[in-house]
């Protein structure tokens, strides 16, 4: 078995926190209640009239839920630099896993089939299995447009998260909570940007080395 390069496991271990800091608060506030992180403050925003009315349909949820599907994305992406099959394979388990995060329960089977939160998650389960689906075969693009295909999908991810915090931020005020960003938000981000800036520097040194061997 090929040893991963260093910057490849960089890179896991950089999707690894995004996802732990995915569950770290997003909003602090001096009461535990009102300490959210995205899962929660989506879910949370699923409840509010003004979210309900939105069209598309619970865009704000939508919103917070959507860096998780792409941290699921980036994962089965990697995965496909990955030398050994069985690791390819775990990962695309672990990719796998997230997207079944966001299964609806049972009552979206029967009673609850119109409910628009669990129609969200129906939806978003089934854009993670894409997506996963999708990764397997585009091991066949060359490794600079699997890398950039990565980047880009993590950068919608922290765009879509930080547009939806500014959404709810309003719908809190309104109750006034007084929260702040907390550093769940922070961490997601940073650790995002890192893993795209491993990923765009690996394509750099493959461009120059392409140059070089020409």
């Amino acid at each position: 078995m090929r040893a991963q390069g260093p910057g490849w496991w960089l890179a896991l271990a950089a999707l690894t926190l995004a996802l732990l800091c995915y569950y770290l608060p997003w909003y602090s506030h001096a009461t535990a209640a009102f300490t959210l992180h995205a899962y929660d403050l989506a879910e949370w925003a699923s409840l509010h009239p003004a979210v309900r009315s939105e069209a598309p349909a619970l865009w704000t949820s939508f919103l917070l839920r959507l860096p998780q599907v792409t941290l699921l994305w980036a994962t089965a992406l990697l995965a496909n630099a990955a030398h050994d099959l069985r690791l390819r394979t775990v990962l695309w388990g672990v990719a796998l896993l997230i997207a079944l995060r966001f299964l609806p329960p049972r009552e979206f089977l029967g009673a609850a089939s119109a409910d628009p939160n669990y129609r969200q998650m129906a939806l978003l389960t089934g854009l993670g299995l894409a997506g996963i689906a999708l990764a397997i075969p585009a091991r066949r693009l060359s490794a600079r447009w699997r890398g950039a295909l990565t980047a880009g999908v993590l950068l919608i991810g922290v765009l879509a998260g930080w547009w939806g915090l500014t959404r709810t931020r309003p719908l809190l005020d309104n109750f006034q909570i007084g929260v702040k960003v907390g550093y769940g938000a922070v961490g997601y981000t940073l650790c995002c940007l890192v893993a795209v800036g491993i990923l765009l520097l690996r394509n750099v040194r493959r461009q120059d080395a392409n140059k070089k061997g020409g």
